[in-house]
């Protein structure tokens, strides 16, 4: 009988508990949102989740005066575009579950690429409407023969797994871009950067030669003529 009694009581309580924390939740609500609807604020938080574009710090305007000393003939938003098209060859690439997607032969993109297809396991996805919101320097680097920009990307696709229906998402990415001005001061670093042949996807051990050890194909204009992509990874 006792029991009972102590149950019915504790029922009582986790009710009263229930009405007074759900009364101060739509005070708080109203107070903050002008809504006491939890359940409307919970479904708008989602909507400006997915509406909302990721949020980046812009340095354009401190960096892009020094690069175009350093580099004269660069053009700043071929390169952002440049950027831009890696993603959608790294989507493409999950997307399909096959790394020869990629164009670049960089071990480090390669590697995130990889890493995204082995975390879906046998799970299919699908990516469209691809929308790039904007593409900003985050940061630039000039040191021990090595230039380095990295640029923040916003941007927003569907997406789907398996036979779900399609969800909008807001995404952000950093890629790093390298330029290689002295290649006697980055022999010893060559390994960390991850570049490889265009030719022949063998690991680039020396800039001296200015040639391919596996396959003989030129690879110093790869990375001393140009901006070439180093990695890439989600924020």
């Amino acid at each position: 009988m006792w029991f009972l009694i102590g149950v019915l009581v504790l029922i009582v309580f986790i009710m009263i508990l229930y009405f007074i924390v759900t009364i101060k939740l739509k005070k708080l609500s109203r107070k903050i949102l002008g809504t006491s609807d939890i359940k409307g604020m919970i479904e708008r938080g989602k909507f400006l989740d997915e509406e909302t574009p990721k949020s980046l710090s812009s340095l354009d305007n401190l960096y892009l005066d020094q690069l175009k000393i350093d580099f004269p003939e660069m053009n700043i938003n071929e390169l952002k575009s440049f950027v831009e098209s890696n993603i959608i060859e790294c989507l493409d690439a999950i997307e399909e579950k096959d790394i020869k997607r990629l164009k670049t032969t960089n071990e480090k993109v390669k590697k995130y690429v990889l890493t995204k297809i082995k975390d879906l396991k046998d799970e299919h996805i699908e990516y469209k409407n691809i929308k790039f919101h904007k593409t900003v320097i985050s940061k630039y680097e000039n040191k021990k023969g090595i230039a380095t920009i990295y640029f923040g990307t916003a941007f927003e696709y569907f997406y789907k797994k398996n036979q779900e229906v399609f969800h909008k998402k807001q995404d952000r990415i950093i890629t790093e871009c390298i330029y290689v001005i002295d290649s006697d001061q980055v022999d010893s670093k060559l390994k960390a950067l991850g570049l490889n042949c265009p030719n022949c996807g063998a690991p680039i051990k020396s800039l001296k030669h200015k040639k391919c050890s596996y396959c003989n194909s030129g690879v110093i204009d790869l990375v001393t003529k140009s901006f070439t992509i180093n990695n890439i990874e989600n924020k």
